[in-house]
């Protein structure tokens, strides 16, 4: 069994870029600061979540769902 623990917290940086869905090219999947690069995996799927360091989320457009890992 895991368990989802969730924190609010105040925004640190500004997140101004926003992720683009793959698919549909129009959905936004969240948004992430501007020096950092959001990058589609080419092997199709996510890496093993060996330490639950990532995030489901779904495309209010295309109803798709990613996972998203933090690198």
């Amino acid at each position: 069994m895991k368990l989802i623990v969730l924190h609010k917290s105040a925004a640190v940086e500004k997140s101004t870029k926003p992720v683009i869905c793959p698919k549909c090219e129009r959905g936004t999947l969240g948004h992430i600061p501007e020096e950092s690069e959001a990058v589609l995996s080419k092997r199709g799927k996510p890496p093993p979540d060996k330490q639950g360091d990532s995030v489901q989320v779904k495309c209010h457009v295309c109803h798709t769902y990613w996972k998203m890992t933090i690198e």
